[in-house]
């Protein structure tokens, strides 16, 4: 099987962002089922982020991109769109994916690693900082 353009793919360190950012998440979905008002929105590397938003009831995991002569990034068509009950089935099945793939458990954010401890190499990365090249190049 391989990824379609559809989907999003989640490297090691991509997936270790995105299981950090698993409780702030939940606290958003939260919210949203209160209905309180919601508008998450965090990069989880490359060009993938997750929101979450008042305005649709689900948590999105797609790809963002610059439009051109724009300066603030927008959704594509790639991604997920996952309704509440699905994000919780998710959730609930990550530790028994962790079991299963121990590596996944071990993995480390792109921006904890050794490589990033100066700012030149920071913002040099490609998973952290997706857009730098789009945006100076304009």
């Amino acid at each position: 099987m391989y990824p379609t353009k559809k989907g999003v793919t989640f490297t090691k360190p991509r997936w270790a962002k995105f299981v950090d950012e698993i409780n702030e998440i939940d606290r958003k979905v939260e919210l949203l089922k209160a209905n309180q008002p919601v508008d998450y929105l965090q990069h989880l590397g490359g060009k993938v982020h997750v929101t979450v938003s008042k305005y649709f009831r689900c948590v999105n995991i797609r790809r963002y991109f610059i439009p051109k002569n724009g300066s603030t990034i927008k959704p594509t068509r790639s991604g997920i769109a996952l309704r509440l009950d699905k994000w919780e089935a998710l959730t609930s099945k990550i530790e028994q994916l962790h079991d299963k793939l121990p590596e996944l458990k071990a993995a480390r954010p792109c921006y904890a690693s050794d490589d990033h401890l100066n700012s030149q190499r920071y913002f040099g990365c490609r998973e952290c900082n997706p857009y730098e090249y789009e945006l100076s190049s304009k």
